[in-house]
C-alpha cells in the first residue's frame, strides 16, 4: 500500500472541459457552430487538506496554459508549485488561441510573434544594452533561437487575434462561465495581457474572485505597450482594451476621462504615466465599482522594462477604489535578475512563494 511519503508533492487528478461559447449562425444561416469557448485543464491536489481559494491560471499575449505547467527547462512550473500547497489549478487557454477553437471564415486576422522579437522583448541576456535588460540572470540558457530553452519557449507561441476588444470580452465571458461553474471565490493570475482578462472578469464576477494577481500586467494604463512597442491601439480604458465598469459610466472614452501625466520616481527609473485627474469635485476619477473589494498584487521583474511603469497600474488601480493594492518590486524582496517570463526562470519558485505567502494572508 502505498503511502504518503510516496506520493509526489505536486500528485493531483486531471480533468479537462470546455467553458463558455455560444452558438452562432453560418453566413448562409442554413448551420450553427460553437464560438468562443475557452479550453480548461482542472488539476486537483490528492493526498492534502485543499486550500480553500482554487487559482486560475490566465496566460499573456500568444501564450497558453502550458506556460504554468511546464518551464522550458523542463523543470515544474508554478502549478505544480500550488498544487504541492493544496490549491486547485485551473488553467485556460484564451478564446480564439491554443485548444480553444477560432473560426478563420468570423474571427480578425492573426499576427505571429517573430523569434527574434520574442528573444529582444522577454529572454535574451547577450545583444542588450539596456541598464534593466542587462540585469537579467534567470533565463536558462542564452534566451536566443537555437538555445534549447528558448526553443522550448519559443515552440510554443501561439498566433495571437488582431482585435484584441473580441480576444478580451469574449475570453472574459468563458471565464465567468468557468468561474460559475467552479462557484467559490477563486485568485485569478493574469500574465501580462491576461491581467486584463482577470481585471474584465473580476469586474462581471466579483463575489467569485478573492484576489488578482497581476504578472507584470499590461501597461502603462492607457498607453499600451506591446513586445514590439507602443501598440497601435492603446488601452481605451485604462487597464483594459473590452470595456469594464466605471463610475460615473464610460459613454465615449476620448472624452469621459479627464487624464493627466503624472511623472514617476527618476531614482528608480521609473516613467512618466498618464492616470486621472484626481481632487476634483467637479469631475472625481472614475471609480471600478465592482474591484473595490478585490485583492491585487501587482508583481514587478528587476531586469524588465515594467520595472518603469507598472507601478502606473498600480497607482491607476487606487485611484479608481480598489481598496487593497499591492505592488512588489521583486529586486526590493532581493529577488534578483528577473525578466517578463518569470514563471519559466530558475527562481520562478521564489516568486511563486512570495505569492503564495501572499495568499495564505488572505483570510
Amino acid at each position: 500500500m502505498e503511502s504518503n511519503r510516496d506520493i509526489p508533492a505536486d500528485a493531483h487528478t486531471r480533468h479537462v472541459f470546455y467553458a463558455g461559447g455560444e452558438y452562432v449562425a453560418s453566413e448562409d444561416g442554413n448551420a450553427r457552430s460553437l464560438q468562443g469557448q475557452i479550453y480548461v485543464e482542472h488539476l486537483t491536489p490528492i493526498g492534502k487538506p485543499l486550500n480553500k481559494y482554487p487559482i486560475v491560471f490566465i496566460p499573456g499575449g500568444g501564450r497558453s496554459s502550458v506556460d504554468f505547467l511546464t518551464k522550458p527547462d523542463g523543470n515544474p512550473g508554478w502549478a505544480s508549485f500550488f498544487l504541492a500547497r493544496g490549491h486547485e489549478c485551473y488553467l485556460i487557454d484564451p478564446a480564439f488561441r491554443g485548444r480553444s477553437p477560432w473560426s478563420p471564415s468570423r474571427n480578425s486576422k492573426y499576427h505571429v510573434f517573430p523569434a527574434e522579437l520574442v528573444a529582444k522583448a522577454w529572454t535574451t541576456t547577450t545583444t542588450t544594452t539596456s541598464p534593466l535588460y542587462s540585469a537579467q540572470s534567470q533565463w536558462p540558457g542564452t534566451g536566443q533561437p537555437g538555445d534549447p530553452s528558448f526553443d522550448g519557449m519559443y515552440a510554443s507561441t501561439f498566433p495571437s487575434l488582431d482585435d484584441i476588444v473580441l480576444q478580451q470580452s469574449t475570453t472574459q465571458k468563458s471565464c465567468a462561465a468557468l468561474l460559475d461553474r467552479i462557484a467559490r471565490p477563486v485568485i485569478l493570475v493574469g500574465h501580462s495581457l491576461g491581467a486584463p482578462v482577470a481585471w474584465l472578469v473580476a469586474d462581471v464576477r466579483p463575489r467569485l474572485v478573492k484576489a488578482v494577481v497581476a504578472v507584470e500586467p499590461a501597461g502603462p494604463p492607457f498607453a499600451g505597450l506591446g513586445a514590439s512597442g507602443p501598440r497601435a491601439v492603446l488601452s481605451a480604458y485604462g487597464v483594459s482594451d473590452a470595456p469594464i465598469t466605471f463610475v460615473p459610466p464610460v459613454v465615449d472614452t476620448s472624452v469621459d476621462f479627464v487624464l493627466t501625466r503624472v511623472q514617476g520616481n527618476g531614482e528608480k527609473g521609473q516613467k512618466e504615466v498618464l492616470l486621472q485627474v484626481g481632487d476634483d469635485d467637479d469631475k472625481p476619477p472614475r471609480q471600478l465599482v465592482n474591484l473595490v473589494d478585490v485583492d491585487v498584487l501587482v508583481i514587478t521583474g528587476e531586469a524588465s522594462r515594467h520595472a518603469t511603469y507598472d507601478w502606473g497600474t498600480a497607482a491607476f488601480l487606487r485611484q479608481a477604489g480598489v481598496k487593497e493594492v499591492k505592488h512588489i518590486m521583486l529586486g526590493d524582496m532581493g529577488i534578483r535578475g528577473n525578466r517578463h517570463m518569470m514563471m519559466m526562470e530558475r527562481n520562478s519558485d521564489q516568486i511563486a512563494g512570495l505569492v503564495g505567502g501572499w495568499v495564505d494572508e488572505l483570510g
